[in-house]
């Protein structure tokens, strides 16, 4: 099965996410670029889940590192809790900018 491509919706919420920058490394006390990473769920290897389950991380958190996602997962999950711990903490940081941007 074909990985489906995001729609407009799903391209603006992967923009605010990833534009947030690595949640670990802000747990970290440093700020980074992130990438996308799509949080599975029971989908198997070939079959992507939706595009709003993801989290923003970089290069190293996410795929490259002792401590990341795909090679490190346990590890990654002691130092920064688990991936839908880590979804919800973003999800309320960009309902925070929400917030403030409807202000101004």
């Amino acid at each position: 099965m074909a990985k489906k491509r995001p729609n407009k919706v799903e391209r603006e919420w992967m923009t605010k996410v990833a534009s947030y920058g690595c949640i670990a490394c802000e747990i970290d006390g440093l700020v980074k670029p992130a990438e996308i990473h799509h949080i599975r769920k029971h989908t198997g290897m070939g079959l992507r889940p939706s595009h709003f389950d993801i989290l923003p991380l970089c290069p190293a958190h996410h795929r490259t590192s002792k401590i990341s996602v795909h090679l490190g997962k346990k590890a990654f999950i002691e130092k920064y809790g688990t991936e839908q711990q880590l979804q919800q903490r973003v999800r309320e940081r960009i309902e925070q900018w929400n917030e403030i941007v409807d202000i101004f």
